[in-house]
């Protein structure tokens, strides 16, 4: 079964809350993205390739790390890659755990047209639930 969430909280969720800012709504907005990418990565079923849930968890770390960008006003690099992004957030001060440039190297090295072993879709899934908690920490605090 699929995680749920009721209308109510998805539309607190894009819309925002009082008093804040554009860049930290649409900060908000990516994490809640990141979360949606990273919940259909853990989705399992049949018919579902492997692949297409490694890319999904690649799309939450992207979007996580791009969430405390937003937040933190840092411009976001060409290419917008997640390592391109975390260099960025060094860059300009903002303090990015070391767990961090794990993601970067993961993602940057996969080849879609290799088979994939099911080791890589768990450090995959890992890799971006590390990427969201630290997007909660900096965007929700």
């Amino acid at each position: 079964m699929g995680v749920r969430m009721d209308a109510r909280a998805a539309y607190r969720t894009a819309r925002g809350r009082p008093g804040e800012t554009r860049g930290s709504t649409e900060a908000r907005q990516l994490l809640a993205r990141a979360r949606s990418s990273l919940a259909l990565a853990r989705s399992n079923g049949r018919g579902i390739l492997v692949e297409d849930l490694i890319a999904l968890a690649h799309q939450a770390v992207e979007r996580a790390v791009r969430a405390v960008a937003v937040a933190a006003g840092v411009p976001a690099p060409p290419g917008e890659t997640a390592g391109g992004l975390i260099a960025a957030l060094w860059n300009a001060g903002v303090p990015v755990p070391d767990r961090l440039n794990r993601a970067a190297s993961h993602f940057s090295g996969w080849d879609e047209d290799e088979p994939v072993r099911i080791e890589q879709y768990y450090e995959s899934v890992l890799v971006a639930t590390e990427a969201i908690r630290f997007a909660e920490q900096q965007v929700c605090s």
